[in-house]
């Protein structure tokens, strides 16, 4: 007689629920279907902020997550990154106005560097001058900006419209300035990406006519006074110059008898 064969126990796959970080109230936003939960432990995907905020004013970007931990069988997510839909960007740009467009790394407190892509439109058309300055100046917004907070608190304000705000308030102070967006930010993790790091800048202080005077070497200052002294001289010495008419009402009036006798 043949021998039984042993029955395999087949091992199904189960459903895990997947979890939003704290800023989005850690609510359930999905599932998984696994045969172990470890299993999804990094896996990262792409979803549609309207589905973690609730809101339909948020359904025109879309949030890169990523699972950090398995809790109690639950995938607990985690903001990766952030990027708008090509339809918003083409609907913010208009005809007559300047588009300004950058792509920097910055570095956070918690040593963690992100890419981040601002975009900038002008009230009117923008020389490349006046471009320039803009970009020098919103970076180093955005360096200044990442490297007081951690990461988690970077997207929490990018997310927000936050940090959307500080730059463009930056960049209207050197031309009128309508919209102010980030377009897309990522986690790096790759070694070797250069930092772009907050510049400082030098502020010329305005200095007064006393200040220059203190500033001034005493013998440039005898020289002025010299001067000065001489140029007095001068007019004082010069005669007056006579002109065609006439400096006084005295004179006027001479003159005015000076006419009539010559008529007569």
């Amino acid at each position: 007689m043949a021998k039984p064969t042993p029955k395999t126990r087949v091992k199904k796959k189960r459903w895990y629920k997947l979890v939003a970080p704290k800023m989005f109230k850690e609510e359930v936003v999905g599932e998984t279907h696994l045969y172990d939960p470890e299993a999804m432990l990094g896996r990262k995907m792409s979803m549609n902020m309207m589905n973690l905020t609730g809101h339909p004013r948020d359904q025109q970007a879309h949030v890169k997550l990523r699972i950090r931990e398995v809790r109690e069988g639950k995938g607990m997510l985690e903001v990766i990154g952030y990027e708008m839909m090509p339809s918003t960007m083409k609907r913010i740009v208009r005809r007559d106005r300047s588009k300004i467009e950058d792509s920097i790394v910055v570095a956070t407190s918690d040593k963690k560097k992100v890419r981040i892509k601002p975009l900038l439109i002008t009230n009117t058309r923008a020389n490349k001058s006046v471009k320039k300055s803009i970009r020098l100046s919103v970076r180093n917004k955005l360096a200044e900006f990442a490297a007081k907070i951690n990461f988690v608190r970077l997207a929490e304000e990018i997310l927000s419209s936050t940090l959307q705000k500080h730059i463009g308030n930056a960049a209207s102070e050197i031309a009128p300035i309508k919209k102010s967006e980030i377009k897309a930010f990522i986690l790096v993790e790759k070694e070797g990406v250069k930092i772009t790091k907050p510049a400082k800048v030098k502020i010329k202080k305005k200095t007064s006519s006393s200040d220059k005077e203190k500033e001034e070497k005493p013998e440039a200052k005898e020289k002025k006074e010299e001067k000065a002294g001489a140029n007095e001289e001068k007019k004082r010495q010069e005669p007056q110059k006579k002109t065609g008419k006439p400096e006084s009402k005295e004179e006027k009036k001479e003159e005015k008898k000076k006419s009539r006798q010559d008529k007569k």
